[in-house]
């Protein structure tokens, strides 16, 4: 799981609490030197002053200073001055994290500016009281006093303090993913900072509306917005904002997969950082372009880039960082296949976030490290890891790692042999990927309703701004018909013009109306191609089924009736119908268990969640381990394997689909060949692609049914030689996992001589 940092302009709300201070030690030593000759009420406002001037350097000391002004401004009855200190003590509070004292404090202050009337001062201590419940989370209350700030600032006409309120609502709108509440606050604070032509908050809000897009899947009106801040960030020569918005371009170039864009921009953000020595964007820098290489299949260049900011993040001691650059470098030392590293890096991410109670990547710590011993056969630690991954999944009902964790216990108990618990667990993560794929169904019909939406907003705040124009116009024309009679005949003029412009504005309002139906009735055209494309899924799918169940109906039909003649004829049965009941119980049982297989891998790559790692494979060593596997089945039926595969032949495949293809085939070939027959395996290239070929002397098949293999709406399936049941799903599933690593799986055959099965892939990634 990769953890990308993408900023929403300089209205970090943290950061909107307070107006740091950046005064250095020569400013601390003027203020001292300023008391000294200071009057008590001038020595309360230096002393308030002090406070916030120690932030940067010791809250301790920025605490005792506000004490100090609050002792004195209640000495000399000073209102203003208790309010401020007030003030500070809270902000004192809240750096600390102490929540309550904090709010405590800023409610005080807040007293006593309503009972002063302090307008601005209003405006200020509720923002910073919305910051604070935002910090926790408490949006409600967040939004409540940004209002209430707003409110103070139309009162007294501050329209830099309105549109900078309209941007701290529309960020926390943001925070809820309440897309089409934030753009329109974010629209207003536009049209305000426009007209102030104050380039910072233009360029701010454009960045938080850009994001919205992003949020949205809107990508060019999202970089349009970005490049639109970043003209303007470029022009007022604004380093650190600079650096925000090419690391907000990066990443939104990485949303639609064109990296080397993105790395471009990453690498501009981090020059920036570099040379400003701000070493926490050096760090995120460094995250995003390791994601960015990570994706690209370069992992030694990724881990290159997360072990330098790992270095950075301990620098600076951001733990979130820490763990964010531990587990990326593990996961790469596992895709490498150096298990100790990986541990060594998974497991110190997983006691970080474990210190920090960080539950969300703590448990996918624990995911990663099942995997890890999965890998390593160390089945108990698998199970122990999962437990907790399971656990702690639940407490905040994170379903993407309960998939996760599912999908990990089934794959456990199969190498385990535990066959009931792996199909229970089976059960656990279909149930669980299908409530996903509602949900996220669910999200994809909401996100285009949002769309839809957002998308008009625009267009109706300029026919706003248009209407506003044509009243102000109106306006103008009856003080020229008042002011200036005599020009009479130029009015007249004007009159004309006027309703030209007027029919004109008319006209294109209708075009724009035909457009917006167009559109919306293109868009109900797309919904009715949706439905019709589900329907047929939906049809595909009761098909789908209605195969397994007759699959899965034969196997337990022997297993229920052989155990239960076992269980009530134990006395009356020898030893040769124990032996006999006992194979047909194994061979059923064997059957249910290769269905299953086959069903969660097929499930896998209808929903995209097969992860395909390519490279090359040596196809003698690959064939000789799907031999091992069909030996006994080869013995019982005295079949000769014969493999003519040379021992430096190699394709660039995934090597776990081509070991479930290769045991598909070999093992379809030994059952429908009889006694004493013979199986042979060879290769041979044309061009940049190497064919693998399964031949037997069978019984084969008819061209009729030939056709049929490779459907799933047709679901052909047969018994072999000997009565061997087939799970139905084999030969699909070898051909839906070939074709997605660009090759193809192909058959000849000739009924009751035999059949040439035939594998082709690339031999090299070329």
């Amino acid at each position: 799981m990769h953890f990308i940092k993408l900023y929403v302009s300089s209205i970090l709300l943290f950061l909107s609490l307070f107006a740091f201070s950046q005064e250095d030690k020569t400013t601390i030593d003027s203020l001292f030197n300023k008391i000294k000759t200071a009057t008590d009420k001038n020595k309360v406002e230096i002393l308030n002053d002090l406070s916030q001037s120690y932030w940067e350097y010791s809250l301790d000391s920025s605490m005792y200073y506000a004490n100090e002004a609050l002792n004195l401004a209640h000495i000399v009855k000073d209102k203003k001055g208790i309010s401020d200190a007030y003030n500070r003590i809270g902000n004192v509070y809240h750096f600390r994290n102490e929540a309550e004292l904090a709010l405590e404090f800023y409610q005080k202050c807040l007293n006593i500016r309503l009972e002063i009337n302090h307008s601005k001062g209003i405006s200020n201590i509720c923002n910073n009281i919305a910051n604070l419940y935002v910090s926790k989370s408490d949006y409600q209350k967040g939004i409540l006093y940004f209002n209430k700030s707003l409110n103070e600032s139309i009162k007294r006409k501050d329209d830099e303090d309105i549109s900078e309120n309209y941007r701290r609502i529309a960020n926390t709108y943001l925070e809820q993913s309440r897309y089409k509440d934030a753009l329109e606050n974010y629209m207003k604070s536009l049209e305000i900072a426009q007209g102030l032509n104050d380039d910072i908050a233009i360029a701010s809000t454009y960045n938080g509306i850009g994001y919205v897009y992003l949020e949205i899947s809107s990508y060019d009106k999202a970089l349009k917005y970005f490049l639109d801040a970043l003209e303007i960030y470029k022009r007022v020569n604004h380093p650190s904002s600079l650096s925000m918005i090419y690391n907000n371009i990066g990443i939104l170039y990485q949303s639609f997969n064109e990296i080397d864009k993105a790395l471009d921009y990453f690498q501009k953000a981090l020059e920036i950082d570099t040379k400003s020595n701000q070493k926490e964007g050096q760090a995120s820098a460094y995250n995003n372009i390791g994601i960015s290489y990570d994706i690209k299949g370069d992992k030694e260049k990724a881990l290159e880039y997360y072990n330098k900011a790992l270095i950075l993040n301990t620098e600076l001691e951001l733990t979130k960082g820490i763990s964010s650059a531990l587990n990326n470098i593990g996961l790469i030392y596992l895709h490498m296949g150096d298990y100790n590293k990986a541990y060594y890096y998974i497991h110190e991410s997983a006691v970080i976030n474990e210190e920090t109670n960080n539950t969300y990547h703590l448990a996918n710590n624990h995911n990663n490290l099942a995997k890890l011993f999965l890998l390593q056969k160390k089945y108990p630690k698998a199970q122990n890891s999962l437990n907790l991954a399971i656990k702690l999944s639940k407490q905040i009902n994170i379903k993407e790692w309960l998939v996760e964790s599912y999908d990990l216990y089934y794959q456990l108990h199969s190498e385990l042999n535990n066959y009931k618990k792996a199909l229970e667990y089976y059960k656990l993560y279909s149930e669980m990927k299908d409530s996903i794929f509602t949900s996220e169904s669910t999200d994809r019909i909401t996100e285009m309703k949002i769309k839809y939406e957002t998308n008009n907003l625009e267009t109706e705040n300029e026919l706003l701004k248009k209407d506003n124009k044509i009243h102000l116009l109106e306006l103008n024309r009856q003080k020229n018909i008042k002011n200036y009679w005599i020009a009479f005949s130029i009015l007249i003029l004007a009159l004309a013009i006027l309703s030209f412009r007027q029919f004109r504005l008319k006209k294109n309002i209708n075009n724009l109306l035909k457009s917006k139906n167009a559109q919306l009735s293109e868009t109900n055209q797309k919904l009715i191609i949706s439905e019709n494309n589900l329907k047929e899924l939906n049809a595909t799918k009761d098909k789908f089924f209605s195969i397994v169940a007759h699959d899965l109906k034969n196997p337990f039909q022997s297993l229920l009736s052989f155990s239960e003649a076992m269980y009530n004829q134990t006395e009356e049965l020898n030893k040769d119908e124990i032996n006999s009941y006992n194979k047909i119980i194994y061979e059923s049982s064997q059957n249910l268990f290769n269905l299953l297989g086959n069903l969660l891998q097929w499930s896998k790559s209808q929903l995209g969640n097969m992860k395909f790692s390519p490279k090359q494979i040596n196809i003698f060593e690959s064939v000789n381990e799907a031999l091992t596997l069909s030996e006994l089945l080869a013995q019982n039926k005295n079949i000769i394997i014969e493999n003519f595969i040379s021992k430096e032949k190699t394709a660039f495949v995934d090597k776990h689909v081509l070991s479930s293809v290769l045991r598909n085939l070999i093992s379809n070939a030994l059952k429908f060949t009889n006694q004493g027959g013979k199986i042979e395996l060879s290769t041979f290239q044309t061009g940049n692609s190497i064919t693998i070929s399964v031949k037997d002397n069978g019984i084969g098949i008819s061209e009729e049914n030939i056709e049929k293999l490779f459907k799933i709406d047709e679901g052909y399936s047969t018994k072999g030689t000997e009565k061997e049941s087939g799970t139905g799903l084999g030969l699909m599933l070898c051909k839906e996992l070939i074709s997605k690593s660009n090759g193809d799986v192909s058959v000849k055959s000739t009924f009751g001589k035999g059949s040439d099965f035939q594998i082709t892939l690339p031999i090299s990634e070329e």
